[in-house]
């Protein structure tokens, strides 16, 4: 059971590293892609999030502004901006954050285990 868990998680971890690995997903911001054996920390998820977060909060706020009847939408401009940057936070931390640094921990000892023996 434990092993097919682990085949699993695995499967899952090539196919979320596939997707990061493309350029396309992190434009415009592949500045901030570390490389394959580089950790992704919080400090670069947190300016992933607040870059999507802020856009998609700041575009929710222009929905709402379009479809809001009279009297106007009735909450903060700052609401949806917070709100969506937190929520980009978490699911980058606990998706691709996770599944990338399983990739660099996996690099690395490999890279350190070859050149001790060398």
């Amino acid at each position: 059971m434990l092993a097919k868990a682990r085949t699993q998680l695995n499967q899952v971890e090539r196919l979320v590293n596939w997707v990061s690995d493309n350029d396309r997903e992190w434009w415009p911001f592949l500045f901030l892609r570390p490389r394959e054996h580089e950790r992704m920390g919080s400090r670069r998820v947190l300016a992933l999030a607040v870059l999507h977060g802020f856009f998609a909060g700041m575009l929710a706020n222009a929905v709402l502004a379009l479809t809001a009847g009279p009297g106007g939408p009735g909450v903060s401009i700052w609401m949806f901006p917070v709100w969506t940057t937190l929520v980009f936070f978490v699911l980058y931390r606990s998706t691709f954050a996770y599944f990338w640094n399983r990739r660099a921990q996996r690099l690395t000892g490999a890279s350190i285990a070859g050149s001790a023996r060398q």
